[in-house]
């Protein structure tokens, strides 16, 4: 339930540095595996609160961060789309995870949609 106050950070992020008079078509969030978040739980409550602020044209698209992790007996690296906890090289369980942990907005796509009255202006 956390991931609705997580989409109201975004949607307040995208409405302050979305160039004036702007459609919004497109935002882009990067998650960590580690960061806690379900990405269907975002997809749902970004559809559910983008009309109002940033209209319902607006599209979220979600990366996820593959993580990255070191071997600390054998030192070998890998990168892995879920976490892991053996080694798939040596087999021990140490690794350490050098990501995981972000919850990042990466880009805002805009179109110039000119003297646009129909955009949703943020009321704060």
């Amino acid at each position: 339930m956390h991931e609705a106050s997580i989409v109201e950070g975004v949607l307040r992020l995208v409405v302050e540095n979305a160039p004036a008079r702007s459609r919004v078509a497109r935002v882009h969030v990067r998650v960590g595996g580690f960061a806690g978040v379900s990405p269907e739980a975002l997809q749902f409550y970004f559809s559910a609160l983008r009309e109002d602020r940033i209209g319902a044209q607006a599209e979220l698209l979600i990366e996820r961060e593959p993580l990255r992790a070191k071997c600390a007996a054998c030192l070998h690296s890998w990168t892995f789309e879920e976490p892991q906890w053996l080694c798939p090289g040596c087999g021990a369980s140490r690794l350490d995870y050098e990501n995981g942990m972000a919850l990042d907005l990466v880009a805002i796509e805009v179109e110039d949609a000119g003297n646009n009255p129909d955009r949703p202006e943020d009321p704060r």
